[in-house]
């Protein structure tokens, strides 16, 4: 087990804590709402859902959150502006966790931001994510909103190992200007969640574990990362048939240990249907490493 020597900063985001020893505090778990392909959106464009469905996974997830002890956030992904600004302002009428705004367009992540700051919510929104695609106009538009958490993505197409995604932190990497980290700061964000970059099982998926180590031991910042995503892509899994199918969903809960064991102070484990059976997981790693580190 392991004791960093440097500061370990906590940054509270809502009413959870991120960051921390790795014993001394529970890992913050993640679980996705709105995503390609989840059932219960009937509209992408503007956001509509079934009747009650949101609500109801969102009281699961809080409930399986009570249960373990386990602190939770949501991830709100969307496509389009209308879609956000309706996702967003559901969810902040049915749940007091922590909401990361999430799209694969700039444009929408800072429209959602902004629909954020009409509401009075920055204070429990997270940007995600700041990357190497950052551009000065998303830059100002973060700034402009206020807001002052986000997480910024260490995915470094030139050097998916681990000193790719630390170097894109540290000092651009050779892509940007200067490091992740600082662009961050200087567009005014306080509150940096470090997500060292998981993308398919063969992009070198484990380096990011050893990252997260390293991550934690040099800047002090509460790091994690979405393993998960290497699992839906590892092809001993994607053979299995018919009943054997249900194997993924061990292996699945398992990557979201995983992390927990190299310091990840949050999780970002997928569909948020799965919290209860992660959260479980999860809460027993918590445990034992409380134990482990009792004494040092």
């Amino acid at each position: 087990m392991m004791r960093f020597t440097n500061e370990q900063l906590e940054f509270r985001i809502g009413n959870v804590a991120f960051g921390g020893q790795p014993g001394r505090r529970r890992a913050v778990m993640i679980g996705s709402l709105f995503y390609p392909g989840h059932s219960i959106v009937e509209d992408r464009a503007t956001g509509r859902c079934a009747t009650g469905k949101t609500e109801d996974l969102l009281n699961r997830m809080q409930k399986a959150s009570e249960e373990t002890r386990t602190p939770a956030a949501v991830m709100v992904y969307a496509e389009t502006e209308r879609a956000m600004h309706s996702h967003v302002a559901n969810v902040a009428d049915l749940t007091s966790l922590p909401i990361f705004i999430d799209s694969p367009s700039a444009k929408v992540r800072m429209s959602g931001c902004m629909e954020a700051r009409s509401l009075g919510l920055l204070d429990r929104v997270v940007y995600n994510s700041l990357n190497a695609g950052v551009t000065q106009e998303e830059l100002e538009g973060i700034s402009a909103s206020g807001v002052s958490a986000a997480v910024l993505l260490a995915f470094n197409p030139q050097g998916i190992d681990v000193k790719g995604k630390i170097y894109l932190l540290e000092n651009g990497g050779g892509i940007l200007p200067e490091g992740l980290i600082d662009m961050a700061r200087g567009a005014g964000i306080t509150k940096p969640l470090l997500d060292v970059a998981v993308m398919a099982a063969e992009q070198n998926a484990g380096a990011a574990l050893r990252a997260l180590t390293i991550s934690k031991a040099k800047w002090g910042f509460p790091c994690g990362c979405a393993l998960h995503n290497a699992v839906e892509s590892f092809g001993p899994l994607a053979e299995l048939k018919g009943d054997d199918r249900k194997i993924y969903r061990y292996v699945d809960v398992a990557s979201a240990v995983m992390p927990m064991m190299a310091g990840a102070d949050f999780v970002m484990f997928g569909p948020i249907e799965y919290a209860r059976r992660v959260m479980h997981a999860a809460a027993f790693a918590d445990e034992l490493l409380a134990q482990a580190v009792a004494d040092i």
